[in-house]
């Protein structure tokens, strides 16, 4: 009884020492080492903060990250509110960070650093929901190196591989090479979803070649470098498939992106059908169509109307015309297992003979017209394996010119509605106009005259950025002149009048173009409308030096300009100098800044006023996919950076700067109140993450905090730098304020408040007796609790391996760290991950050159992995899950 009360006291004093074993440093070795989420296999816990600091182990090295499992609350592609792993590249002198990416749901990642550089990776999660965390594979490489070579491809689920370093430039002089395999009676199906390398004649600098077999001397299924010129679908004739990056000392560029899996290899029937081209049979049907100038033909699903399509399945037509003809295409029925980008079943048009051309539309619902801009289509129908549905049934016609417009890359050619300058009622017409492969249509309104209605519901210029109106719309029209481009070489104009009143009409021209100067436009936002603005070229990467602006109003009084990422990737870069996204309150002519973007990050905000300016930046250097965003004019919503907060008993509420744990824009001005109804209680605050601009005064980034009793306040310090507040309100309310000024900016802060009892709450007067009594006492207790633990030590010291493997009940997960050995075939999902504990070192060996014991109620060994300094003077783990620690 008197031992384990012993015990107890000595957890009860030294419990807190005993530090989480996430929070560690971790050295990259050749062969590929693990870490993951706190208690992996199983969900990981609320409210939890870890991090990891990974260097390589060998000077000059670079360390490469590899997830191979994440499931961590939230979606992929938001900005990851809940929980969420944040991955940053920092440089090793001033720790300034390279690019950073924040990641939840359920995704993949491939992220490596430079010389001179190590990766930071930070776990933060809530108080909801918990899920299965996350698995990652880190090692180092002299940057030459490309990982795994031995690759194994599922039939259920897509896996990705990329080029090293994706999505930042491949370094030089790699020669990589992967062996994907498969089960035997299946094929591999590589889809190609990026690719930008060098491009030299014949690819002999840097390409990417596919090869039949299980070496890179098998025949040969395709060699590609550039652009434009790499395909979309690779496919092997056997179970293996060899894929070969070779680069030399020269350019480098994007790299690739690409996803492979296992199908069953299945053979396509080239059987002509009837002349009236219908494929209802359970094979594809003849692959070359033929467009009739005079009637509509049909062509439908295999099986389409009595049967569902099949599983696996790929079927390509491709639709040709005579000379001086276009394809026009439109779909009656599409029935097909739906999700939201078409990933699973689909219907892919080509603009021309190959399903590798330019694309016309991906669908997997909706009808809506497709058209050529070319006397040539492909069609491809594709199935993964798992449920079907009715199919699809479309019919398709040669047509000449009349709604077919071609832009030419030299003159302006002009539209103008029918009969102007006068129109008619009830009028319906639609313009597609189609421009080569790498040109844009550029359009300008010369004179708009319409019946004019606010939303434009009544007569009206609809753009569409595409070949179909059902494409995303560039704009809805009715009255003012401006300039529309589209992202892509075909544009629909659609001319809408209702049955009252007429107006003029409108005359417009149009031209193809490579590059559109002056990439800005200012647009206006009726209510229940998305207008949206892109980067230069997108989705292609956007030029060097390109300096666009875009005013965003809206008429709607009480309303402000909402903005929301659609699609957002610009050159990284800590302090966002080189390529940049900056947005602008607009009040009259006072502009006032809301912050700069760049990276992966883009701006989720709201304009104070009725207008918003948007300004785009590009250098001289590298260049990106650049950015799609969507502007809504809508009610304010509450201020993100400055709400008021009640704290209930045994809660902690947080607070953190705009855009944590990304920097905060510049000229912010946010307050919050905290505050409790708990009587007696006091607002305390402590510093989870603070990193502010510095100064000695604190007068340019600062937080501020505030004593608050009824109106009255009063400063209880003001914090900069890398030191935040650690103190407490007098009474049961508490006021911060974080400001920002025009030049510099930061990470930021996060700040953790809870409502506790006042520090130096005591309304007795002291016992001197009791208190020189209390401290004798003390300090015979401290020695016969010392005598107990050198006692209970001293039998730890003599107990076996095994024994302290028993203690190992007791632990929590956080001071545990999980080994998942990664096999030669890279897991896709949790349950194929083989799950191992590694036990740590033995108690004697961690102690035997320690000094005299001291209490302990369970060995460190047991609880604790082992900490030394490296020589940069980082803490690093040389425990558990990495041996080796630094060279």
């Amino acid at each position: 009884m008197i031992i384990s009360c012993f015990i107890g006291v000595c957890v009860l004093l030294f419990g807190p020492l005993v530090s989480s074993a996430c929070n560690v440093t971790l050295y990259a070795q050749g062969e590929p080492l693990n870490f993951t989420s706190p208690n992996y296999p199983g969900n990981y816990m609320s409210n939890d903060n870890c991090y990891w600091d990974i260097y390589p182990q060998t000077r000059g090295y670079n360390v490469i990250l590899d997830m191979v499992f994440s499931d961590i609350e939230g979606s992929s592609g938001s900005n990851c509110p809940y929980d969420a792993l944040t991955i940053y590249v920092k440089n090793n002198g001033d720790q300034r960070i390279g690019e950073s990416k924040r990641i939840c749901g359920q995704s993949r990642l491939n992220l490596f650093t430079r010389e001179d550089q190590h990766i930071h990776a930070m776990f933060e999660t809530d108080g909801s929901v918990t899920r299965g965390g996350f698995l990652i594979k880190y090692y180092e490489t002299d940057g030459h190196s490309c990982g795994l070579s031995d690759l194994s491809a599922s039939s259920v689920a897509w896996t990705n591989l990329t080029s090293p370093g994706y999505p930042s430039n491949y370094s030089k002089n790699p020669n990589c090479q992967w062996t994907i395999s498969a089960p035997v009676g299946y094929e591999i199906k590589v889809e190609v979803v990026y690719f930008n390398v060098e491009y030299s004649t014949a690819c002999s600098s840097d390409y990417l070649l596919f090869s039949d077999g299980s070496t890179s001397f098998a025949a040969q299924l395709g060699k590609y470098c550039g652009r434009s010129n790499i395909t979309r679908v690779v496919v092997s004739s056997r179970n293996y498939m060899t894929i070969t990056f070779h680069t030399d000392g020269s350019d480098t560029a994007l790299g690739f992106n690409l996803k492979y899996k296992a199908g069953y290899r299945t053979t396509t029937s080239t059987t002509t059908t009837t002349t009236t081209e219908i494929t209802n049979g359970l094979n594809c049907g003849s692959p070359l169509l033929r467009a009739s100038t005079f009637t509509w033909r049909h062509l439908s699903s295999p099986g389409y109307p009595n049967h569902n399509y099949r599983n696996n399945m790929d079927c390509r037509w491709t639709v040709s015309a005579p000379a001086g003809y276009k394809i026009k295409v439109e779909i009656i029925v599409l029935s097909v297992e739906f999700e939201a980008t078409c990933a699973f079943d689909y219907l892919l048009f080509s603009d021309g003979s190959s399903s590798f051309a330019t694309r016309l539309g991906k669908y997997c619902y909706g009808t809506r017209n497709v058209v050529s801009s070319s006397n040539a289509m492909t069609i491809t129908f594709h199935t993964d394996g798992s449920r079907t549905d009715r199919g699809f049934s479309l019919k398709y016609m040669a047509r000449t010119s009349g709604s077919l417009l071609s832009a030419s890359t030299s003159t302006w050619s002009i539209l103008s509605s029918p009969g102007y300058p006068n129109y008619n009622n009830n009028m319906d017409c639609k313009w597609t106009i189609s421009a080569p492969a790498g040109y844009k249509i550029k359009a300008e309104i010369i004179a708009l005259s319409l019946e004019y209605e606010a939303t434009c519901a009544r007569d009206y210029l609809l753009f569409s950025d595409g070949s179909s109106s059902y494409d995303t719309k560039l704009g809805k029209y009715c009255t003012g002149t401006r300039d529309v481009v589209s992202s892509s070489n075909a544009m629909t104009i659609t001319f809408h009048t209702d049955g009252s009143v007429t107006g003029r009409g409108f005359s417009l021209k149009y031209m193809a173009r490579t590059s559109v100067s002056g990439c800005g436009t200012d647009e206006e936002i009726n209510e229940y409308e998305t207008k949206y603005i892109v980067s230069p070229d997108y989705p292609l990467q956007y030029p060097s030096n390109a300096n666009c602006s875009w005013t965003i109003s809206t008429r709607l009084e009480g309303y402000v300009i909402h903005v929301e990422v659609v699609d957002f990737f610009l050159e990284p870069h800590s302090l966002c100098s080189y390529d940049y996204v900056q947005l602008y309150d607009v009040t009259g002519t006072y502009e006032r800044s809301l912050g700069r973007w760049c990276g992966s990050n883009g701006p989720d905000t709201q304009s104070t006023g009725m207008s918003m300016k948007v300004r785009f930046l590009s250098d001289s250097s590298n260049t990106f996919k650049g950015f799609k965003l969507a502007f809504t004019a809508g009610e304010p919503t509450s201020s993100r950076c400055g709400t008021d907060e009640e704290i209930n008993e045994y809660e902690t509420k947080y607070i953190e700067s705009p855009n944590y744990p990304l920097q905060y824009p510049s000229n912010a001005n946010c307050s919050w109140t905290i505050s409790s109804r708990l009587e007696g209680y006091v607002i305390h605050v402590e510093v989870v993450d603070f990193y502010l601009a510095r100064d000695g005064p604190c007068s340019y980034d600062y937080v501020q905090l505030y004593d608050v009793t009824g109106t009255y306040e009063r400063s209880l310090g003001r914090w900069c730098g890398l030191d935040g507040p650690d103190t407490q309100s007098t009474g049961m309310s508490m006021k911060v304020r974080f400001h920002s000024d025009s030049s510099s900016t930061f990470k930021g802060f996060k700040l953790a408040f809870t409502a506790v009892e006042p520090a130096s709450s005591s309304s007795v007067s002291p016992n001197l007796g009791g208190i020189i009594g209390g401290v004798f006492g003390g300090i015979v207790g401290v020695a016969i609790v010392t005598c107990c633990c050198c006692g209970i030590c001293s039998r730890k010291k003599s107990t076996t391996n095994d024994q302290s493997q028993g203690n190992r009940s007791r632990e929590v997960y956080l001071n545990t760290i999980y080994t998942v050995p990664v096999s030669n075939y890279p897991p896709t999902t949790a349950t194929t991950l083989p799950a191992m504990f590694t036990p740590p070192p033995a108690y004697s060996e961690v102690v035997k050159d320690d000094p005299p014991p001291y209490c302990q109620a369970v060995p460190l060994s047991d609880i604790l992995p082992v900490v030394t300094s490296s020589s940069n003077g980082a803490s690093s783990y040389q425990g558990i899950d990495n041996p080796a620690g630094p060279s």
